[in-house]
């Protein structure tokens, strides 16, 4: 029996910012707004796809939180993967690639995982492996079989919040060289949340590994106006495997919307990836702070990139996410 789930303060006020005509949008979608679906119901997808957002729940009893973690710390207290749908649908996003939490969770999975069975077809899962341990690959492995379309890794911090070592090499450690590795055998994406001095090395692990798709998080950090640091996350196109998402605003520029001092750094991207290898994000929960919205993070490309063709917007809003994580 379909059950529907009260929305947070949260969902609710993002909800109402999303203005007139999203009954519309409602309306014409195949999924039923905080419904799960049965697998049987084969629905279809016609709206935008969210590259990238972190999901939670308050029931830590069910889903426990890494030991460095408290669930009074929780913020916010709740942003499940309804109360997600709950922003995203009315403004015609159907689809979500979920990013794997880890400074709540760690690399226990398990939500994200929960969330995408639960959710057939709407959410895609990048989740997060220790590579440090033995058996890689079959673990990867184990993890594709659950439903993981990527993995994430970051040079500063293990997902069990240890410190890396040594971070100027760190792709270099036995256990990046074995996950990149299963992850070209396996057809699983590596998506890196890095900061710009990270690109070079990098650039170096995406020739020797020529075969991974390499998805990198939030523009590779690069920030408006450094110039060097976007040639060196543009350098990479030279990689015909590596895409980018073009994802949290409010952390670019003037960090508030309208965002459109973004506006120059994409376009840049734009042609040096082509929009098929780009893919919009919105970063949730965090970009809705400060005034940030969902709307806002939608409507740069959807309304604001003037000089974008139909099929351009398409490719960022949904295709190329729908190709990488979904097909």
């Amino acid at each position: 029996m379909k059950k529907n789930i009260r929305p947070s303060k949260l969902a609710r006020r993002e909800f109402l910012q999303a203005g007139i005509g999203t009954i519309g949008v409602i309306a014409s979608s195949n999924y039923v707004l905080g419904q799960e679906t049965k697998s049987s119901d084969k629905p279809k997808f016609p709206g935008w796809i969210d590259a990238h957002s972190h999901v939670w729940t308050p029931d830590t009893d069910k889903f426990p939180l890494g030991a460095w973690n408290k669930k009074s710390e929780l913020k916010p207290a709740s942003f499940t993967a309804t109360e997600l749908l709950g922003i995203a649908n009315p403004l015609g996003v159907d689809r979500v690639v979920l990013i794997q939490h880890a400074p709540y969770h760690g690399y226990d999975n398990s939500y994200v995982l929960d969330c995408a069975k639960r959710y057939p077809g709407v959410f895609s899962v990048v989740a997060m492996i220790d590579e440090r341990l033995p058996k890689v690959a079959a673990r990867l492995k184990k993890l594709k079989q659950q439903g993981t379309r990527g993995i994430r890794i970051g040079p500063t911090k293990h997902a069990d919040r240890t410190l890396v070592k040594d971070p100027p090499k760190w792709l270099e450690a036995k256990g990046q060289q074995a996950l990149w590795k299963a992850a070209s055998k396996l057809n699983v994406a590596i998506c890196p949340l890095i900061t710009p001095e990270f690109l070079p090395s990098l650039d170096v692990m995406c020739k020797q590994f020529p075969d991974v798709t390499c998805v990198i998080d939030h523009f590779g950090r690069v920030d408006v106006g450094q110039k060097e640091e976007l040639k060196q996350l543009t350098k990479l196109a030279r990689h015909p495997n590596v895409y980018v998402k073009v994802s949290a605003f409010y952390s670019k520029g003037k960090k508030a919307p309208p965002h459109l001092e973004v506006i120059p750094m994409i376009n840049q991207v734009i042609d040096a990836f082509g929009p098929d290898r780009l893919m919009w994000g919105s970063d949730c929960p965090y970009q809705l702070n400060n005034g940030n919205t969902y709307k806002d993070s939608v409507a740069l490309f959807e309304s604001r990139m003037k000089g974008l063709s139909k099929n351009d917007r398409e490719q960022i809003l949904r295709d190329t996410a729908k190709r990488v994580f979904f097909d």
